[in-house]
């Protein structure tokens, strides 16, 4: 599939679902290209990762921190296809799949 086409899509679906939704566009040299998206929905953020290269499948390789105040954090895999995606961000929203130091911070 289509990078492009993807990150539109997700956008798009994203912009559709949550309150806030923030793209950019970077790179480093551990991972190349890449695009960070945060989601703000419910008091809750989610700050994910997704290769350029992974872009490029229907079936999209992620990782969120798991505390998305601190870059330190764990990363925390997930697989979604294009999709799914959004949906696969509100399980991690509605369930709160956060670290405990993440909630504790922002009292959830």
């Amino acid at each position: 599939m289509d990078a492009i086409y993807n990150i539109n899509k997700i956008h798009s679906d994203l912009t559709n679902n949550f309150q806030e939704v923030k793209i950019e566009e970077k790179s480093n040299a551990k991972l190349g290209k890449y695009f960070e998206i945060v989601t703000l929905n419910e008091g809750l953020a989610v700050k994910m990762i997704v290769t350029l290269k992974d872009l490029e499948s229907p079936n999209i390789k992620w990782s969120y921190f798991s505390n998305p105040l601190n870059e330190n954090s764990d990363l925390v895999e997930r697989t979604s296809s294009v999709y799914t995606l959004s949906g696969d961000v509100q399980d991690v929203i509605s369930k709160k799949r956060f670290s405990d130091e993440y909630l504790t911070e922002i009292n959830k």
